[in-house]
């Protein structure tokens, strides 16, 4: 081997491994600079709902956290699934992320052509909020009491409707593992967000949803609609004179919350998760954000990362269990 060979093939060699040292050495430094620019949190749903409630508390209070501006980006349609292919699609630098929901989880068991897998395509940060939810019917509605409107349905399937957020959305989701373990046949209508179903249904074109507590509170102050039921095992503090529908209906036992998580796509690295989630823990203790959970009977998040990824695999597997169900409405 000629002495010019030589010193070309370990030039080659050097020039690899100081290609490969930079790589290495590039990945701490990100995570210990991140973030250095502006953040987008995508809200899968239209402006107006609990989800755009929620995330535009969680970038204000986030933001003062982190020290850079968090940006919502309302990317609606499809149930949410919309939204959550653009993040899944996203790079995981820790720039983007998104604000999920229990309905996250039904997704693939609804649409046929979803381009991400909630499960495994995220990396599950932390619980954001957990909110109790409400049965509400229209102020002028003639049923009083929930055994009143089951009662009815009983006698009448296939023409009560319930209206929800979309396919998917917690309403949906709820509204159909109490006719499920009721054994009711009802009618699903979906709408293309919160605000128009809640328009219709105080117009008596539904006949009843299942809310978040903090949409339903403030519809029931403006005397617009009336709770029949909780959702929670327990009543909930902020409206301690309705019952649970495990009370009310004989459904023992029966409990459906809404939970919204914060995530980011697969591969985030260990280090910007970390910062996040101790972000996200402080974030969670600040006056602005407790008074916007508070307005929303909701209990703070914070569940550690590991301890959620297990919530969404068991949440995902409890409405796979409801596949039967949902065949006729899969997309």
């Amino acid at each position: 081997m000629s002495f010019d060979h030589l010193i070309n093939k370990l030039g080659a060699g050097f020039t690899a491994a100081l290609t490969l040292v930079s790589l290495i050495a590039a990945t701490p430094v990100s995570a210990q600079t991140w973030p250095d620019k502006s953040i987008t949190l995508i809200a899968p749903f239209p402006p107006g709902g609990t989800t755009d409630i929620l995330a535009r508390a969680v970038a204000q209070n986030l933001q003062a956290e982190l020290g850079q501006t968090v940006v919502v980006q309302n990317r609606p349609g499809a149930g949410g699934t919309l939204g959550t292919a653009i993040a899944a699609r996203a790079a995981a630098d820790g720039y983007t992320l998104l604000l999920s929901n229990v309905g996250n989880t039904a997704a693939g068991m609804l649409y046929a052509d979803l381009s991400f897998n909630f499960d495994s395509d995220f990396t599950h940060i932390t619980t954001v909020a957990v909110v109790p939810n409400v049965l509400i019917v229209t102020k002028s509605s003639p049923y009083d009491t929930l055994d009143q409107l089951l009662a009815d349905t009983k006698k009448r399937p296939g023409q009560v409707n319930f209206g929800s957020a979309g396919v998917g959305t917690p309403q949906h989701l709820n509204a159909e593992l109490l006719a499920k373990q009721a054994g009711l046949k009802m009618v699903h209508v979906p709408y293309k967000g919160a605000s128009p179903m809640m328009t219709d249904l105080i117009a008596g074109r539904v006949t009843f949803s299942i809310d978040t507590a903090g949409s339903a509170v403030s519809q029931m102050k403006a005397g617009m609609v009336k709770a029949l039921a909780v959702t929670s095992l327990n009543r909930v503090a902020l409206l301690p004179d309705v019952p649970t529908i495990s009370e009310s209906s004989g459904l023992t036992g029966f409990q459906a919350t809404t939970w919204y998580g914060l995530e980011a796509p697969k591969g985030l690295p260990e280090a910007i998760k970390e910062k996040l989630y101790k972000a996200v823990l402080a974030m969670l203790k600040r006056p602005e954000m407790l008074k916007t959970l508070d307005g929303m009977a909701a209990l703070p998040g914070g569940m550690p990362s590991a301890e959620y990824a297990a919530l969404v695999g068991q949440e995902t597997k409890r409405w796979e269990a409801l596949a039967d169900v949902f065949a006729a409405t899969k997309q």
